[in-house]
């Protein structure tokens, strides 16, 4: 039954520092921003940012086609190497720009925010979908842009697109949220008009919709407009996936004309046959704003969407358990580590090192894992020249396991140390009689030591995020002192004053 005990909590013990490194890591933005931080000095890591930064720029701006229009004629030609000649040199200078604390913070800012957003997500599921529709992003434009800035390039390109994109993720998709709800609401009740006559809140939902389809035609007209602006100015793919866009923005405008001519006959003539022929243009605009909100038409330039509210529900379960893991995982191993020394009477010293030795199998299994882990990381790599880069923020990410795996073996060194020093062998008889004169006769000295070395363990913490850990830690104190008080008087019972040798 004891080594049960002893083996279950070791189980549960590698758990526990698994979930409490997860917790940190993902649910602290202080320490994502810290680990943030840490990743962007890393040189690897620098080197693989410049190259998908300088990927970004020539993506989202025509840097040939700016570097032809400011050629003289006759060098037009030059435009192609040139723009390769200088794809190298954006390395460079990004490689430079990501090495100078001015970048890193814009990095790290937007790493932090995006991390809140997924906070929010997570915690408050309601308000953060209703006031940002449910998405964190990670916000890395102003990067390219401070990129575009160093190479000459004017990064204005870079605001416009994001302007467009913007307009139409944010204002144009709470515009057709809002219609589709109430295109809904409208098709429900269309069915209850009887003898020509509408009710007082069909009517007034009818009225809102001819609003809402006039004020939509206006908001697709300048996000149309403001898409020709910009469209001559970006790469060729950029060009054709703004031009389907513009093409969808089309289709779905003459959709809410037709919408508007159908509304205003059936307000003025609520016959059977109007009502039917505005159902049927309702259900077909209902289907098209649904595929067009439902579809990540352009992806924002310096934009990445993390995650969706749709992907919630797993995460919310898993951050939950995370949570709650966190408390209980701690608090569970040291309740079993105890109930085995309970349990073991007669045999508690030899218990006392098992557990220790259980303690440190746990642990080591840990980094161990770990290490191993590292080895085999780099084969997510896309190429082999990014590889380093993985490697590097994984050593960076995972420190805090390998900080905790070694703040806990201490516990477990502890435990064996204390169950041989009460040990019968001539080398730990030795040992107390040594330390007699000062167990027996100056109790505050011996506490005071304790004192610090239990301090100087906690200074070594990685970190503390839960009432568990901070149980654990009070309970751990408190068997420091009846474990030395122990030693006290066993060593005061084997060498009393006056015994030879004390």
């Amino acid at each position: 039954m004891v080594w049960s005990l002893i083996v279950l909590a070791s189980v549960v013990l590698i758990l526990s520092l698994i979930a409490n490194w997860v917790q940190t890591e993902a649910l602290d933005t202080n320490q994502v921003k810290d680990t943030t931080d840490q990743i962007l000095n890393d040189k690897d890591v620098q080197q693989a940012l410049a190259t998908y930064t300088v990927d970004q720029l020539y993506a989202n701006i025509d840097v040939q086609g700016q570097i032809q229009k400011e050629l003289p004629s006759a060098a037009k030609p030059l435009a192609v190497p040139v723009a390769a000649a200088t794809r190298q040199l954006a390395t460079n200078v990004a490689e430079r720009a990501l090495a100078s604390p001015q970048v890193q913070n814009l990095v790290s800012t937007a790493v932090a925010r995006a991390h809140q957003q997924f906070i929010s997500l997570i915690e408050d599921k309601g308000r953060y979908v209703s006031t940002t529709g449910g998405v964190v992003t990670l916000d890395y434009g102003s990067v390219v842009a401070d990129l575009a800035t160093r190479l000459g390039v004017d990064p204005a390109t870079i605001s416009k697109i994001q302007g467009v994109v913007q307009s139409f993720s944010q204002d144009l998709r709470q515009r057709l949220t809002t219609a589709e709800a109430r295109i809904e609401s409208v098709r429900a009740t269309l069915s209850q008009v009887r003898a020509g006559t509408l009710s007082p809140t069909l009517k007034q939902n009818l009225q809102a919709l001819h609003k809402n389809a006039a004020e939509l035609q206006a908001r697709i007209a300048s996000l149309k407009g403001a898409i020709k602006g910009v469209q001559g100015k970006v790469p060729a793919q950029l060009q054709s996936r703004l031009a389907a866009l513009k093409g969808r923005l089309s289709d779905l405008n003459g959709r809410l004309s037709a919408l508007e001519r159908r509304t205003a006959a059936v307000l003025k003539d609520p016959s059977q046959a109007n009502v039917q022929t505005l159902d049927s243009s309702l259900a077909s605009l209902q289907a098209r704003v649904h595929t067009v909100l439902g579809r990540q038409v352009v992806q924002t330039p310096g934009q990445l969407v993390l995650m969706r509210s749709s992907q919630l529900k797993g995460l919310q379960t898993l951050v939950s358990a995370l949570r709650n893991l966190g408390f209980v995982l701690p608090v569970l191993a040291l309740l079993l580590y105890l109930g085995a020394l309970y349990l073991a009477k007669g045999w508690r010293r030899e218990a006392l090192i098992a557990a220790g030795g259980g303690i440190l199998v746990a642990t080591l299994f840990v980094l161990l894992t770990r290490r191993l882990i590292g080895n085999g990381v780099d084969s997510v790599a896309s190429s082999e020249t990014v590889k380093p880069a993985i490697t590097s923020v994984w050593d960076i990410i995972s420190a805090g396991l390998r900080q905790r795996a070694l703040f806990v073996l201490a516990i477990g060194v502890a435990f064996i140390g204390g169950g041989l020093l009460a040990g019968p062998g001539r080398h730990e008889v030795a040992v107390r009689r040594f330390l007699a004169p000062y167990l027996r006769n100056q109790p505050v000295v011996v506490y005071s030591v304790l004192g610090v070395l239990f301090l100087l363990w906690l200074s070594f913490i990685p970190g503390i995020n839960n009432l568990g850990q901070v149980l654990v830690i009070v309970v751990l104190a408190a068997l420091a002192v009846v474990g030395v008080e122990i030693l006290r008087r066993q060593t005061a019972r084997e060498f009393p004053p006056g015994a030879s040798g004390s």
